[in-house]
């Protein structure tokens, strides 16, 4: 079953919604990286973003299904690292948006559960998009049962993406110009010393 969630960040300047959302029209997964660890605490949105050991949650959609009705001009965006992907945020309460591939063509956007309004570990979220497919770049050692889960996780997300390719042709929005497919928001590029500092935040 399909239905249309609203997006907001906590102050409210930016609204939207994403568009037919299901756990057959999505991909979630759980993160434990440095980059999305250091992305949470670069926000100061840790609480949120992230559980106690470090995970955040993250479900892959489509992006023409995620509309920008109002605030487009509050929209950011950040790199933690030279060759990582664009972090997209609110730079007027810091929420984050989601997460996608440096250049637009590629229909592929990792949605924050918090702009929706819930947390990533509510059940809420698991109402919304299913239970949590695999753990992405796990850095502890897995079992056969778990490496199973990824592969599967990965054939369901290959599958969506041909699906979504087929369907909408090359991606753009909301985040990219339509001609050049480049990245509407010029991205910062965090600094060395910045860098350091989140990193000896990550657990």
């Amino acid at each position: 079953m399909t239905k249309d969630v609203s997006v907001s960040c906590t102050c409210g300047k930016v609204k939207g919604v994403i568009h037919g959302l299901s756990a057959a029209s999505s991909n979630h997964v759980q993160c434990p990286c440095k980059g999305c660890q250091s992305y949470a605490h670069y926000l100061g949105r840790a609480a949120d973003m992230l559980d106690e050991a470090g995970y955040s949650n993250i479900f892959q959609i489509d992006p023409v299904t995620f509309e920008i009705k109002e605030g487009l001009e509050h929209l950011a965006c950040v790199r933690m690292t030279p060759k990582g992907p664009l972090r997209w945020y609110t730079d007027c309460c810091k929420t984050p948006l989601g997460n996608t591939l440096p250049k637009g063509g590629v229909p592929f956007l990792g949605v924050l559960p918090i702009c929706t309004g819930y947390k990533g570990t509510d059940q809420a979220v698991v109402e919304m998009v299913g239970p949590v497919r695999a753990v992405a770049n796990e850095k502890r050692p897995q079992t056969l049962a778990e490496k199973l889960k990824v592969w599967g996780m990965l054939a369901h997300l290959m599958r969506l993406l041909l699906w979504w390719r087929i369907r909408g042709g090359k991606s753009w929005k909301p985040f990219f110009d339509k001609d050049t497919l480049r990245p509407i928001r010029k991205p910062i590029t965090i600094s060395k010393a910045e860098s350091k500092a989140l990193a000896e935040k990550v657990v």
